[in-house]
Order: structure tokens, then C-alpha cells, then sequence
């Protein structure tokens, strides 16, 4: 039986709404902004390689998109972060205690 589209986002959102992942999701959000601070607001005499990190903070995913043009390169971080959190998401879910208690105060 296939999932319908409401069903498939409300699971996305469920898995993503988890410590973990936004966790991830905001240590990527702080590379980019490292990577962009460092490339408009510091004068290299060559060029800087801040911006692999945001990469190697989305990978394995992203280095998928490493050799493709330029729009779909750049789509690589964000579809790699997007994966990455519903894999830590799912993770949590599993191993983190996903069943919480459903008891109701008297």
C-alpha cells in the first residue's frame, strides 16, 4: 500500500523535529555561515578552502552531486543535510526510545 504525500511529509516532519537531526541541521546552517563569512568578509591573498567543509559536513550525499554543473552541484549540501538528518532521525527514533510514555494524569 503506498504512502500518500500527507503521509510521507508528516513523517518526514516527524523525524526531523528530533533533537538530533535539528542538531545536525544547525551545525550545518553554522558552517555555512562560517564558509560565507569567510569568503566575503576575510582577504586571502590565494583562495581559501572553507568551502569544501560545507561538504564534508553534508557527505557522503553531497559528494554525489561533486561533479555535476553548477546548479545541481550546489543542491548537493542541501539535499545531502536533508538525508543525513532523516538517517539521524530515524536513528533516534530507533535507538533513542521512540515510545513515549502515554499515560494520562488522573
Amino acid at each position: 500500500m503506498p504512502l500518500s504525500p500527507r503521509a510521507l511529509a508528516a513523517t518526514a516532519r516527524r523525524l526531523l523535529l528530533r533533537p538530533l537531526p535539528l542538531g545536525y541541521l544547525a551545525l550545518v546552517a553554522a558552517v555555512v555561515c562560517w564558509v560565507l563569512a569567510d569568503h566575503y568578509l576575510v582577504a586571502h591573498a590565494d583562495a581559501s578552502m572553507a568551502g569544501v567543509w560545507i561538504f564534508f559536513s553534508t557527505a557522503p550525499v553531497s559528494m554525489m552531486f561533486a561533479a555535476l554543473p553548477a546548479p545541481l552541484f550546489w543542491a548537493g549540501p542541501v539535499v545531502g543535510a536533508l538525508v543525513n538528518a532523516l538517517v539521524l532521525g530515524v536513528a533516534a527514533e530507533r535507538f533513542g526510545g521512540g515510545h513515549r510514555s502515554q499515560s494520562r494524569p488522573a
